[in-house]
Order: C-alpha cells, then structure tokens, then sequence
C-alpha cells in the first residue's frame, strides 16, 4: 500500500511538474511548484503570498527561515487533508458550499458588494467560487481529520501537575497583575410611543414607494441600515438561514421586483425589494427604519438598574445570578457577567490589557465591590452603536507573580491541554507522513525545519 500510494502520486505529477515550471533558456518567469505532496502540489506563490501577509503583521521579524517555516505548514495541510481522502472522513457538498458562500457573502461585504468583488478580481461569482471551492474543501478536510485525532484528548488533575513541573523553573512565566469583573449591562427598552412612530414612517415610505418613487434613493436617503444604504438598500445574494426568519421568509416569498409588505424584526420595521434569484438564493434591497430610544426609555432602564444593584447589595440577590437573569448582554451574561481574556477565555485579565474606560473605573475598587451605573456607548450585535447602562463588579486583583499551581491552575489546564494535543499532533504527523510521497524545491532542501519530511524520499 505504502509503495503504490508514492508510485501514483510520482506518475500522477511528472505531467504537472513538466506544465508548471519554465522551459530551460525560454526567458518565461512561470510560477513554479516548490512543495508535492502526493499528488498535490505547493507553488512559489502560495509561500510568497503567505510570506508578504506575515510581514504585514510582523516587518521586523523578515527572515527566510520564515518561508521555510510556511512551506512546513502547508506540506502539513496537505498531509491532514489528503489523510482525510484516504480515510473517507464524511463531507458534505452541503457543507462545502455553505462555507463557501458565507466567505463569499464576507469579502463581498468588505468590497460593498458582489459588484465590487468582482470588479476585484475580474471574474464574475462564479468564477471566484470555482477557484475557492478546492481550498475550502482541504480546509474543512483538513479540521475533520485534526478533530479525529484529537477526540480522544482529556486532561487530568494529573496532567496538569506533570505538566507544571516539566517546565524549567528558571523559565516560568511571569504573569502581571490580573482581575477577575463581571459587569451588568441594561440597554433601554424601546416604549411603544417609539414602535408606533416608526411603523408610521415605514408605511408612509411604502406608500411612497408603491407610487413609484425610486427605492435606491428611498434606501439612501432614510434607511437606519447605514451598511445598505450607500449600496441604494442593497444586501448582495444570500441563502436560507443567512438572515433573521421573518426577514428571509418575507425575501424570499414577495416577488421579484414587487414592494413587500412591513417586516418587523429585531432590528426594526423594513420593507424588502427582491432583486433578482439565483437557485436558493436571493438578491435584495431593504428600508429599515429603527425605532428610536428616547430620554424617558434611558432613565428608566438606569432605574431599574438601580433596583437590581439595591437587591445585591442587602444580600437579597448575587451580582452573578442578576447577570445571568436580568444582564442584555448575554455572552458575558451567561458567565455571570464574568468577562474572558481573548486569548484563552480565561475569567482572570491582565490589569493592562482591560479597554482604556475599563481600567479607569476598575483602578478605584477594591476586590468584592461595585461600581457607580454609567451610561456608555457600545456595539450591539448587529455591530449599531447603542446607549446603555453599566455596573462592574471587582470579584478579585492579583498582584504580579511567577507562575504557580496556586494563583494560575486554569492557565495550567489550557497550557497542559494545548501541549498534549500539540505533541499528540506530532506522533501522528510522524506516523502517517511516510505513507505519501514529498518533495522539496533545491532551494528549500537546506531548511532544518523540513529535513524530516525530506529524509523519506532520500
């Protein structure tokens, strides 16, 4: 099995091998393989393209030990992917072209629309799927097999004990000081005065638009949808479940080109113009007007921000079960107001990585109080700026410290677990690797980051 699988991949590139690289003394500079990996190939542009996008991030650390580095990973991918084949792990076309269409839907986004993406990249949508779709479906190959071979992984007590003293003592990390808040976090409620006044200006829009007034320009010039607006209203092509239930059930049942009745969402009051479908999806425009928050509704979420703070503080209620309960933010209202570090979810934060207004109120307490209610502009989860409410609650502060079981057990756990997958990670690269054929470019045989996966095919 093992011979046959590098005897095909061998035969199968000789033809691709002969296309991609330039003709000796032809002058043609052609984009040329530097990586095969079975019967897949790397070429230059890949690493060059990967190589630029790190220096974007990091321009002091140009170095080309780096490109070595990228090329390692892809040979990796291929490897996880290709294993994938192998194995038969089940993928759906389904699933392929859902991902497909949201990074399309994205990117269009970023261009303000399918237009512009297009206009990017030359090609129309079609064409940009098809150059995408292969990717995608390594991409989620790839996970599919990662998630198999670490399904099995658990951490115990035990584990993060021998992990802890493995590291060497002189080498421990040094963490700064660190906080443990929670907050609480009260968004007006919109009063029914605000709901009736909007649903008057979005039914006379309709009229309006019933009698033939220019949508495009409607949108533009009233719509609370600000994003569609400039774009005349207009959302690009999406599929089912790409949007909030009543608005795509309206989307994709009014006509095309028709006027749909009033919407209401969680976002407002809209009215959806069809543009054009495409199988099971749908182009459209939309008016949203947003009911508005008026002074009255503000001062009375502050009130009864007020009565939750009143009932902790007489012990009739915890801070964390009135986040859980009353809290409008429900991601950190589902951790009892706790907010995460961003990079391990840790409830404990480093002091001088908390947002600039965070800090200034957070710098005042001292562990188990609460801070004054202030007023402050967030986002909202559809990404709209809103007035709210806030309370923070100091559970606990660290002074900065050397690493130890005591003070740092959940860093320890995510530490422990991230090294037993990465080290389960490597056996099984080193175990399956030699069962494809792989070879490197001359001028990357000299990098020591690949000289395992070349030594095979010595």
């Amino acid at each position: 099995m093992l011979n046959n699988l590098k005897i095909y991949s061998l035969l199968t590139l000789l033809f691709i091998v002969k296309i991609c690289f330039a003709q000796p003394g032809s002058g043609e500079t052609i984009d040329g393989i530097v990586g095969v990996f079975a019967d897949k190939i790397i070429l230059h542009s890949e690493i060059e393209f990967e190589y630029q996008q790190f220096l974007k991030e990091y321009p002091e650390k140009r170095n080309d030990s780096i490109r070595c580095d990228i090329l390692k990973q892809k040979l990796t991918e291929k490897l996880f992917s290709t294993k994938a084949e192998v194995d038969s792990l089940p993928l759906s076309e389904e699933r392929i072209e859902g991902e497909l269409e949201q990074r399309i839907q994205y990117f269009a986004r970023q261009f303000g629309g399918e237009k512009g993406l297009e206009e990017f990249y030359g090609k129309n949508i079609s064409e940009i799927k098809q150059n995408y779709r292969e990717k995608i479906r390594s991409s989620l190959l790839m996970q599919e097999m990662q998630q198999k071979v670490l399904k099995d992984i658990k951490i115990s007590p035990t584990d993060i004990k021998t992990y802890f003293n493995s590291l060497n003592k002189d080498s421990l990390p040094y963490f700064s000081a660190e906080v443990e808040i929670a907050q609480i976090i009260i968004e007006p409620k919109v009063s029914k005065e605000a709901k009736d006044i909007a649903l008057q200006k979005i039914n006379e829009l309709r009229t309006r638009l019933i009698n033939g007034d220019n949508f495009r320009t409607i949108a533009k010039i009233y719509s609370d949808d600000k994003g569609s607006a400039v774009q005349g209203g207009e959302l690009g092509f999406f599929g089912r479940g790409m949007m909030v239930p009543e608005f795509e059930a309206a989307a994709f049942k009014t006509p095309q080109d028709s006027i749909s009745k009033v919407i209401e969402t969680k976002f407002g009051y809209h009215i959806i113009q069809p543009i054009k479908r495409r199988g099971d999806e749908v182009n459209a425009r939309h008016v949203l007007i947003r009911p508005q928050i008026y002074k009255a509704d503000i001062e009375a979420s502050k009130l009864f921000l007020d009565s939750i703070i009143n009932l902790i503080k007489i012990d009739t209620l915890t801070f964390q079960n009135a986040a859980k309960k009353f809290s409008t933010d429900k991601r950190t209202g589902a951790r009892g107001g706790f907010l995460a570090d961003n990079n391990n979810g840790n409830s404990k934060i480093p002091i001088d990585e908390l947002p600039k207004d965070v800090f200034l109120i957070v710098q005042g307490l001292k562990p188990g109080e609460i801070s004054e209610m202030q007023l402050t502009t967030i986002q909202s989860a559809n990404g709209e700026p809103i007035k709210v409410w806030r309370v923070f609650y100091l559970k606990s502060e660290s002074k900065p410290h050397i690493a130890n079981l005591r003070d740092d057990y959940q860093k320890m756990q995510i530490a422990a677990e991230e090294d037993k997958k990465q080290k389960t990670l490597a056996r099984w690269i080193e175990k399956n690797r030699k069962q494809f054929y792989v070879q490197v470019a001359d001028e990357y045989k000299s990098c020591p980051s690949l000289n395992d996966w070349q030594s095979q095919n010595q």
